[in-house]
């Protein structure tokens, strides 16, 4: 047999070995799935998968065309989808297990550019192993073709036609609520969030947000809360008024006070920004700017920049409650804290 007639077998070999279907419940390794491709290059399996593989690598290349990394968006997003996407694959979440709107979006376009740009990585190295007839890796580069592939076809990337892109399935309809004791709608989840997080978010918020978010971090307000917190400051203390919501002759309080100890500002990236942008005035008033929904997507997208991207403006709430219960404070003084009418509705946070 002539040498091109050798390569032109291997390949034809190869690419019906690649195109085997890649074990998912099965509980094979990643080694032991190559190896298991490599032995249905020795069987030379069904002509028909050959087909796929082609079909595949055809579809693939249709989600890379034009797409180059480097240009699509800066090395700052780049490094910030790679963090997010990181995070993802750790966890084992999705983006529809985001917080709100904003975060699903981030998430969404984190998974899609990192995942383009390992698609056309895998592509080239299927190309470059299939020349050097390294059957193995050539098997291996195949494999994350299809993992590409399955996820581009899941968060299929923007058409640049906002009508077509309400049509992609990857639309979000709210967080999903696995515990079924936790889906009230109010409950998010804490576990797992470093006892800094707080901090973190604090930094990466930009300067005019930060005494809005520090207000939420030390005092666990409702985000719609944010809207006119009155503060004070003495020698020793700080004292916050806030205006309720959600009141009504069933539920809520119109007003209450939250009054913190100057030494245990200090002790928190919150309590020195609060500090700072009070200054030396003896009464200042704390308002975000733009909507509700604005204010809570621009504390989503800090807390992505901070690698929290399960945190959402409400996160500071649920915390709150949660440090409160786990210093042993009545849940009388915890429903004041919260504005709560009944210390039953704080059962809900935490």
């Amino acid at each position: 047999m002539t040498a091109s007639a050798r390569h032109a077998r291997s390949v034809d070999h190869l690419d019906t070995a690649r195109s085997t279907p890649r074990a998912g419940g099965d509980g094979l390794r990643l080694g032991e799935r190559v190896e298991a491709l490599r032995d249905a290059l020795v069987a030379r399996t069904d002509p028909r998968a050959t087909t796929m593989l082609r079909a595949d690598v055809t579809a693939a290349r249709g989600f890379v065309k034009g797409f180059n990394p480097r240009d699509d968006v800066s090395d700052k997003t780049a490094s910030r989808y790679e963090r997010a996407v990181n995070q993802l694959r750790a966890t084992g979440r999705s983006p529809e297990d985001a917080a709100c709107k904003t975060s699903f979006k981030f998430q969404r376009a984190a998974l899609v550019h990192v995942t383009r740009a390992e698609l056309k990585t895998a592509l080239r190295d299927v190309d470059k192993h299939r020349r050097t007839g390294d059957e193995r890796q050539a098997s291996d580069a195949y494999l994350r073709v299809r993992e590409g592939l399955a996820t581009l076809r899941k968060y299929p990337p923007s058409t640049g036609s906002r009508e077509e892109d309400m049509k992609r399935q990857s639309v979000y309809k709210g967080p999903t609520h696995p515990d079924q004791e936790r889906s009230n709608g109010k409950r998010v989840s804490l576990d797992g969030l470093p006892a800094t997080w707080r901090d973190d978010v604090q930094r990466e918020t930009s300067p005019p947000d930060r005494a809005a978010v520090a207000a939420m971090a030390l005092t666990g307000c409702r985000p719609v809360e944010v809207k006119g917190i009155r503060v004070n400051q003495n020698t020793d203390a700080i004292t916050l008024s806030i205006r309720g919501a959600k009141v009504d002759d069933m539920r809520g309080v119109e007003a209450r006070t939250v009054t913190l100890d100057r030494a245990e500002l200090v002790g928190t990236q919150a309590g020195r920004d609060l500090l700072a942008w009070l200054g030396n005035r003896e009464q200042r008033t704390v308002r975000h700017e733009g909507t509700e929904e604005a204010f809570a997507g621009r504390v989503s997208r800090a807390a992505e920049r901070a690698g929290h991207s399960e945190v959402s403006a409400y996160s500071y709430r649920h915390q709150a409650a949660r440090d409160l219960k786990s210093s042993g404070t009545p849940s009388e003084e915890i429903a004041e804290r919260l504005g709560h009418r009944s210390d039953r509705s704080q059962s809900v946070y935490g």
